[in-house]
């Protein structure tokens, strides 16, 4: 079986939520936030990886990578690559 890589959910500007018929959950980080012109909430988002909810934990996409700073060590085949 396949072992994913886990990180911690970053404590801000991050929501979890369910997406379509499938019933997986999602991590989303918000890009930006405001009102539209019906003064109804909005924003834009972006889907930085699935939520573990087992462990509490962030399976990392790549755009996670993209916006947040972290430091980890991926063995394949007994070698190291970062």
């Amino acid at each position: 079986m396949l072992d994913f890589i886990k990180v911690d959910i970053p404590k801000s500007k991050v929501f979890i939520a369910r997406s379509g018929k499938n019933k997986i959950k999602y991590v989303y980080y918000i890009l930006k936030s405001y009102r539209n012109e019906k003064n109804q909430p909005t924003g834009k988002i972006i889907s930085i990886g699935k939520y573990d909810e087992l462990n509490d934990k962030l399976i990392p996409n790549d755009n996670f990578f993209k916006f947040f700073d972290c430091d980890i060590e991926i063995k394949v085949n007994g070698e190291k690559n970062n």
